[in-house]
């Protein structure tokens, strides 16, 4: 014989569907460990691997363009060069893990650009009175190789040897920094897998900072200093070869993955959806979105004729950067402490 459901399950049964359609499951918890974790799998690892590959790349074709100086191999080499900087730009937004660790960033993304101190490095270099050791940061990097490989107003390196030799060992050089960076990743991701409740709430005041002060670097170092000489170029990350605008979206493409996340990537968002702060991050994903149609909106290059919509730009991040350092940071008990841009 069928049995006939209990007078609970029938309840509960009714309770089931009577329930409005539109209710929201729960936002799940994300730990600080889980946010870092995901995104060292996801974003960093993958990154870093494919900018190592295409770091070794540019260093081969700078080197066939040493051996033979022609102009096909010197527009290889600066395709190459804008291939690796891009996925250098989106990485340099999120200094997490080995690469807060190591400062490689510093090493190989030091900005803006210093051509006396390049040039006086490569004579120095050439001159066999510079160790390769003692060259400083910022005359080495990819910033420092995209002046010797673009700049108009220097000798093209098909014309002058000396110099494309200290571009090769600069390119090299940046390609085994990467390279020996690729190890530490793993094993960073497995130290994720057991942390105690105080390394958790270092890792989520680290993360807050980070962005804070990412933001913050986008704004100042990269939008309002160079905005402030309107028919000067030179201001701008990347203006040697053209890619102002592109570096400008990737940067901030970086800090909305740590932000945001994606689809099964958590971000700082769905952390504080799960901790019940479900307006707070309604606030931070449409001011994103704002800062995002902003950023879009700006001219190629963005000092021409760029004047309103670089203010614009300034004006949205300034908005999120204060909702992450005074709402989120006060929310989630952070203390705000990222350093001031010295313009380095």
């Amino acid at each position: 014989m069928k049995q006939r459901p209990s007078l609970a399950a029938a309840l509960l049964a009714a309770a089931l569907l009577s329930a409005p359609a539109s209710a929201a499951a729960p936002a799940p918890f994300i730990s600080p460990a889980a946010w870092m974790s995901a995104l060292g799998q996801q974003v960093l690892t993958p990154g870093y691997v494919n900018l190592a590959r295409s770091s070794t790349a540019l260093a081969q074709h700078v080197d066939a363009l040493c051996q033979q100086a022609q102009d096909d191999a010197l527009e290889a080499a600066r395709a190459a060069w804008r291939q690796t900087a891009l996925g250098l730009r989106r990485l340099s937004a999120l200094p997490f893990g080995p690469a807060l660790e190591s400062r490689i960033l510093r090493r190989i993304d030091f900005w803006p650009t210093r051509p006396p101190q390049i040039e006086s490095s490569l004579r120095g270099r050439a001159a066999g009175t510079l160790p390769d050791e003692r060259i400083g940061v910022t005359a080495k990097g990819l910033p420092a190789l995209e002046y010797l490989l673009f700049d108009p107003a220097r000798t093209s390196l098909t014309a002058d040897a000396t110099a494309c030799g200290y571009a090769s060992w600069l390119a090299a050089d940046a390609s085994r920094d990467l390279e020996a960076l690729l190890p530490a990743w793993p094993a960073w991701i497995s130290s994720l897998e057991e942390v105690d409740e105080e390394t958790e709430a270092l890792m989520l005041s680290d993360g807050v900072n980070i962005l804070i002060g990412g933001f913050d670097t986008l704004r100042v170092k990269y939008l309002e200093k160079p905005a402030r000489k309107p028919t000067d170029r030179s201001g701008f990350d990347a203006w040697r070869s053209g890619e102002e605008r592109t570096h400008l979206l990737a940067l901030f493409d970086g800090l909305r993955l740590g932000l945001q996340g994606r689809e099964g990537l958590p971000g700082l968002t769905a952390i504080l959806r799960g901790r019940g702060l479900l307006a707070l991050a309604d606030k931070l994903d449409a001011q994103a979105a704002t800062v995002a149609t902003a950023l879009q909106a700006l001219p190629s290059p963005p000092g021409k004729d760029g004047g309103a919509a670089i203010s614009r730009a300034i004006e949205a991040l300034a908005v999120l950067q204060g909702l992450l350092a005074h709402d989120a940071a006060e929310h989630l008990k952070v203390r705000v402490g990222f350093g001031d841009n010295d313009g380095d």
